[in-house]
C-alpha cells in the first residue's frame, strides 16, 4: 500500500507578525532554531505534536488557529480564542 503524504497548512508567520514577533524571537520563546520557524511557515517542514503545542501555547491560541490538512479560510476572534 502506498502512504499519502498529508499537505499541512500553517498561519504561524500571520500570528507571529501580529504579535509583533520576528523569527528569532519566537524560536527563543519556543527553543528552536529561528530558521525552523521559516521552514514551518514556507510548509517546508511540519512541526512534531510537542512543537506545535509550544507555538500554540507562546502564540495563545489554540492548534486548530495555527495548523490545518485543510487550506484556511477568513479566521474569526472565535478560532482564535481557542
Amino acid at each position: 500500500m502506498t502512504e499519502r503524504k498529508v499537505e499541512f497548512h500553517n498561519r504561524l508567520k500571520m500570528l507571529r507578525v501580529e504579535r509583533n514577533l520576528s523569527r528569532k524571537q519566537l524560536a527563543e520563546m519556543t527553543n528552536i532554531h529561528p530558521q525552523t520557524i521559516g521552514y514551518i511557515e514556507r510548509q517546508q517542514f511540519n512541526p512534531t505534536i510537542e512543537l506545535a503545542l509550544r507555538l500554540s501555547k507562546v502564540l495563545g491560541v489554540g492548534l486548530d488557529a495555527i495548523f490545518s490538512a485543510e487550506e484556511f479560510h477568513l479566521i474569526d476572534n472565535k478560532t482564535l480564542s481557542g
